[in-house]
């Protein structure tokens, strides 16, 4: 869709770039904000016994103690080990700080146990009844499972998911408070944990006694510390994407014309948007099988958008390819119901592949044909598409225990916060789509710039090719219509009023567009109002010598330089008696009454210099109508390729010229449209003279 050229001037390229700044520098201010209001971790680490006294540690000076074990643990599920008399010496030892398949145990998954026993006096050892008698437990699971603690036989807290039929969520550190509970008997501490799928590590990480006090402020550290790993990262990159789909949706506002734009802004608002879906998925507001779900379709929904993306900002000819790839895209995340996860992931990584390398063909074909910013963009999809199905294989490959799960979820720290090679890639990626975007954008505004420039100047020629008013006369009435397809076009008339009442008409057609055409065009006219005679042959030469001297002159009219041309044009003199002299260069033959009048062809000026263009005479009657067009008309194609043609032209020609003009338009217009029509309305006419037809 073409647009005028104002609309580059609707949006300053400063006022997106103030945006973009203050987006970024949003990001940044809120970042130290949350950096700063996050107490570092507290490391302490001291271990606690079922069945013997803790070790004293540094912890212990601030009143808190880790019970990493010995834990009694057993695989299964029964409401009666809450019970502080139930008898657990059977069950295996082991500690929180090692995995449960390093301590023995094989991979399990649903429901299990840990039990321990604290003693009055273990408590007494560390001075925590002494401190302050108001305990509490600080508890920390391991990725979704979830957890209920009991306390001599109580439940005193669970996490989210935690019921009858657990629902796997994000398992954040809680408090359990002890204030309930005797510390001068021994206390029993009984956790019932749950995990949907295998693990190896156990879920329960880490368990912490303490007062109150303390167990808040650890509370507080390990908040952030969650926030540093499940977070923190994915808002720094959603926070990106959602800048980029403003600067996109500010661009294509800009430059309508250019639908890129919009869809860079809709597939960054995708992956955005599932980055806060992360985010609440990592704050324990969204349960996994939600956001795996609404994930999934979002990365296949990315996938579209991003193929739709690359084809129309690199002009692909794989439009019936990448349509194909899309309707797959749509239909691959409903593989989700099936329960199949294998099957899925073998489909994903297929899939994921193949989306990769068709982008990257596109890239690449783009910049071999001379798109310098295709080849900008080319090298960080590289990078990023190779990273990411680098995680999908090695992800699918640990799930099916091709290799350790410890390569399922590769991950990095800067500083407090974990990051996964995925999001530096998608990082990298960004930072060379807002480089690429922006220089596209800003050469495109040049461009259109400089065009709309050369567009006014045409415009400015084109008043002088196009009379605005038809001369009247009490002998001839005359009407027109010029509709040209872009601004300007290479159509031009002339209709000159004679000393002898006469009217000399010329209709051309020059070859080219815009400034150009409209330069030759102009040429020709001033050439034909300063010429002396009025003979159509003798005219249409002088012009032909014209033309071939302007485009022969390098230099003399630049606009002129990038390539020869040519015209048609049709010149005609019409005498107040009905006599009518007209001679041809190439164009289309006037239609008089309904019928194409035979006329000598000639070559189009500025083909060759000496050219002679003979003289057709004929005998207009009075109410006779003549009328002149262009090939706009004849040439007008439907969406089917159906030509307005010679036949229909015909049928309409005895119609006014308006009508002809709006009929062709219609029907569907593919170059500048031109229609003069003139009527015989003097007396002086002869009603019944034949035709005379005499050549020069």
């Amino acid at each position: 869709m073409k647009i005028p050229g104002r609309a580059v001037s609707q949006f300053d390229l400063r006022w997106i770039l103030r945006i973009l700044v203050s987006l970024c520098a949003s990001l940044l201010i809120l970042g130290a904000a949350a950096q700063s209001s996050q107490p570092a971790p507290q490391n302490a680490s001291s271990p606690g016994a079922s069945s013997s006294p803790a070790t004293p540690s540094a912890s212990s000076l601030h009143a808190v103690i880790q019970l990493d074990g010995p834990w009694r643990f057993n695989i299964g599920d029964d409401p009666r080990w809450a019970d502080p008399a139930f008898d657990d010496s059977t069950w295996r030892e082991v500690s929180t700080t090692q995995s449960l398949f390093d301590q023995g145990i094989e991979t399990y998954a649903g429901f299990a146990w840990y039990r321990m026993r604290i003693q009055p006096q273990e408590l007494a050892q560390f001075g925590l009844v002494k401190d302050d008698p108001l305990l509490a437990l600080l508890i920390t699971g391991n990725g979704v499972g979830q957890l209920s603690v009991y306390v001599n036989g109580m439940e005193a807290a669970r996490t989210r998911g935690m019921s009858d039929r657990p629902t796997a969520y994000q398992s954040l550190p809680f408090i359990v408070p002890l204030a309930g509970a005797d510390t001068s008997s021994p206390i029993v501490l009984a956790v019932r944990a749950w995990v949907g799928s295998s693990t190896q590590r156990g879920v329960l990480l880490k368990a912490e006694l303490g007062n109150q006090h303390e167990v808040a402020e650890r509370f507080t550290a390990a908040n952030a510390t969650q926030w540093n790993i499940n977070v923190a990262a994915a808002s720094a990159v959603g926070f990106a994407f959602f800048a980029v789909a403003v600067l996109g949706l500010a661009l294509y506002l800009a430059q309508r014309h250019h639908s890129e734009y919009l869809w860079l802004a809709l597939l960054c608002t995708i992956a955005s948007s599932v980055r806060v879906l992360r985010m609440a998925f990592g704050l324990g507001y969204l349960s996994i099988d939600a956001y795996g779900i609404i994930a999934q379709f979002g990365a296949y929904f990315f996938i579209v958008a991003t193929l739709e993306f690359v084809y129309r900002f690199t002009g692909s000819h794989y439009r019936r390819l990448v349509r194909g790839f899309q309707i797959v895209a749509l239909l691959v995340p409903f593989l989700y119901f099936l329960h199949a996860p294998a099957f899925q992931q073998v489909i994903g990584v297929a899939f994921e592949t193949a989306f990769s390398i068709l982008v990257v063909v596109m890239l690449a074909q783009a910049w071999r044909g001379g798109r310098g910013d295709a080849g900008a963009m080319l090298f960080p999809f590289i990078l990023v598409g190779t990273g990411d199905w680098i995680s999908s294989l090695l992800e699918t490959a640990a799930n099916f225990h091709w290799l350790p799960q410890s390569f399922a979820a590769q991950s990095f720290n800067f500083g407090p916060v974990r990051v996964t090679p995925g999001e530096i890639t998608d990082g990298l990626f960004l930072a060379s789509l807002i480089a690429v975007i922006l220089y596209r954008f800003i050469r495109v505004s040049q461009v259109e710039q400089q065009s709309n420039a050369e567009i006014s100047a045409a415009r400015s020629v084109q008043a002088l090719l196009i009379p605005t008013q038809l001369p009247s006369t009490r002998h001839f009435m005359l009407e027109s219509a010029y509709l040209p397809i872009h601004g300007v076009g290479g159509d031009f008339f002339q209709v000159l009023p004679l000393k002898d009442d006469s009217l000399l008409i010329v209709v051309g057609d020059v070859s080219g567009k815009g400034l150009q055409a409209a330069m030759n065009s102009s040429t020709l006219v001033g050439a034909l109002r300063n010429e002396l005679s009025h003979d159509p042959g003798t005219v249409l030469e002088h012009l032909n010598r014209v033309l071939l001297g302007a485009v022969a002159s390098p230099g003399a009219v630049p606009e002129l330089d990038a390539a020869p041309c040519f015209a048609t044009c049709l010149c005609a003199r019409v005498y107040p008696d009905g006599k009518l002299v007209i001679a041809n260069a190439g164009h289309l033959g006037p239609y008089r009454d309904g019928r194409e009048l035979e006329l000598i062809p000639g070559l189009p000026l500025g083909v060759i210099a000496e050219s002679q263009y003979e003289e057709t005479t004929y005998q207009l009657n009075q109410g006779d109508r003549l009328v002149f067009l262009s090939d706009g008309v004849v040439e007008a194609q439907n969406a089917e390729g159906e030509l307005f043609g010679f036949d229909r032209t015909q049928q309409v020609s005895n119609e006014p010229a308006r009508y002809i003009a709006q009929i062709a338009q219609r029907f569907g217009q593919t170059d500048d449209i031109t229609v003069v029509s003139l009527y015989v309305a003097t007396r002086t006419a002869r009603r019944d003279a034949g035709e005379l037809s005499h050549r020069k």
